[in-house]
């Protein structure tokens, strides 16, 4: 058998060659300076995800997020109108954090003088009002954070001078904007805090290299087939500072009998591009690769929106110091029509934990090594275009070269 050529085997560096191809410095993951660059030159100035429209559906509910990268706490709230905003949650008064975690309020009275304020952020009481100096509660109102929408996903910035975050988002919204969010409901919720650099976790969901070894025993028949072995990419595409990546499917691969059973009675939670009959999902597999199982979205810095027909699942990373990150994960699935779809839909959320935790297995033990001092570069792979671009856009950033 002939070897491929060159250009089969390294079809990214031609197609993004402003990348370049070799290898990457170790420093923007273990500097503690280089992170505190990377909290003022991008957290702190581009738009970051906190989440869905559906976490606050009625008006009166909240959500707190507390944002280590920001040293912010933010609460996202349906006011009364039905618009979704964003305030710090921080008293106008002294500085008090007015509320906590998640529920429905008709407004946010501070625990420590009693400030009060209504969904839309107006101050409505101040108690002993009259022995202030010329005190207008018009104008102490919650310090509001810009927030906008974007199908369905809630995203919030710091930065008054940021585009519109339909102009942030550009080719990469294009893409997935199109896709049935909204049909789809939250099953399972994972969250956990790891010992290493947001970047370092971001790599390991951003490639399919690792599946024929870290998934050997789960997943990784589903993507590996004889004459690709370690099931490439089957396209990739950059929009700025953010990228998409579509994993292959193996169309031999033969289910587990467990696996079988939940094909068998809930065919429309398993749907792949290599199905008979399955119909493309729209905001799916853009290249229209005939065996397709997801695409892998990253929305720069921290948030993944992966899709496929029938499902989607988001990750975010947030930031705690440079080589700590609290990361969480939810899935979401079409609501489940009948009990096999149900018992399914369970499985589904089993299998998808195992595999998480394989994922999840390496991270602290890279960083480990990585802090060693041992090396100083990182040698990637074309099939790590993922990863290779995630560092130039973070260094261009951070080094002010940056210019979208």
């Amino acid at each position: 058998m002939n070897k491929p050529d060159f250009d089969t085997l390294h079809p990214y560096v031609r197609q993004y060659s402003e990348l370049g191809s070799g290898p990457v410095p170790v420093t923007p993951v273990v500097s503690p300076e280089y992170f505190e660059r990377e909290r003022e030159t991008i957290f702190k100035k581009i738009w970051l995800n906190l989440g869905r429209v559906e976490d606050v559906p009625n008006p009166g509910d909240y959500v707190v997020r507390d944002i280590a990268v920001l040293k912010a706490s933010i609460i996202v709230v349906r006011g009364d109108d039905g618009q979704v905003r964003a305030f710090h949650n921080v008293c106008r008064h002294r500085g008090n954090q007015l509320v906590q975690g998640s529920g429905n309020a008709r407004g946010f009275a501070c625990g420590f003088h009693g400030w009060t304020y209504d969904t839309q952020g107006q101050c409505v009481f101040v108690p002993d009002e009259e022995v202030f100096f010329n005190l207008d509660r018009g104008q102490s109102g919650l310090a509001p954070v810009r927030c906008e929408t974007f199908a369905g996903f809630v995203f919030i910035t710091v930065n008054p001078a940021a585009p519109p975050l339909a102009e942030y988002l550009g080719g990469f919204g294009q893409q997935i904007g199109d896709f049935p969010f909204h049909t789809m409901q939250r099953m399972h919720t994972l969250k956990a805090d790891v010992n290493c650099n947001w970047k370092v976790f971001i790599d390991a969901f951003q490639e399919s290299y690792h599946g024929r070894f870290v998934h050997r025993l789960t997943a990784a028949a589903a993507g590996c087939v004889e004459d690709d072995p370690y099931a490439h990419l089957t396209s990739v595409r950059l929009y700025g500072p953010h990228r998409s990546a579509s994993v292959p499917f193996n169309p031999a691969y033969q289910p587990t009998p467990a696996e079988a059973l939940s094909f068998k009675y809930a065919q429309s939670l398993w749907l792949h591009e290599g199905n008979s009959g399955a119909q493309r999902t729209p905001g799916t597999n853009p290249a229209g690769h005939p065996n397709w199982l997801f695409d892998i979205n990253v929305c720069f810095p921290n948030f993944f929106v992966d899709v496929s027909n029938s499902w989607f699942f988001t990750y975010h990373f947030w930031p705690v110091a440079v080589d700590r990150t609290h990361w969480e994960y939810n899935f979401y699935m079409l609501p489940p029509a009948n009990a096999g779809e149900r018992i399914s839909r369970e499985y589904s959320k089993l299998y998808l934990r195992d595999l998480l935790r394989e994922d999840l297995s390496t991270v602290e033990s890279t960083q480990a090594g990585l802090n060693s001092g041992a090396i100083e570069h990182m040698i990637l792979s074309d099939q790590e275009v993922a990863v290779r671009h995630q560092y130039k856009v973070v260094d261009d950033m951070v080094n002010g070269r940056w210019r979208g």
